[in-house]
């Protein structure tokens, strides 16, 4: 649906739209995401681009297990593994 897309904007320097919340994550950290980077919504809203709300992720692969932890804890289930030892 195209409510749950991420908002974006023209970027000029660049000539192309970007998804705000990479952008503020950029000026959040003062540098350019790398390549692979994954900027994570902590509360699961992706209308809320509160810099506080943004995590950056070193991978797909990071996210998706952070994602798993959060769902399983969502649900008063056990995760698989800890996000803490995981994504250290």
């Amino acid at each position: 649906m195209a409510s749950e897309r991420y908002r974006r904007v023209w970027d000029p320097e660049q000539r192309k739209h970007r998804r705000v919340h990479r952008l503020i994550a950029e000026q959040t950290t003062g540098r350019a995401l790398q390549p692979g980077e994954v900027v994570h919504h902590r509360d699961g809203d992706r209308g809320n681009n509160d810099p506080e709300n943004l995590r950056i992720l070193p991978s797909q692969r990071h996210h998706m297990a952070l994602e798993h932890v959060e769902r399983k804890r969502k649900r008063g289930q056990e995760p698989l593994f800890d996000d803490d030892t995981f994504l250290a």
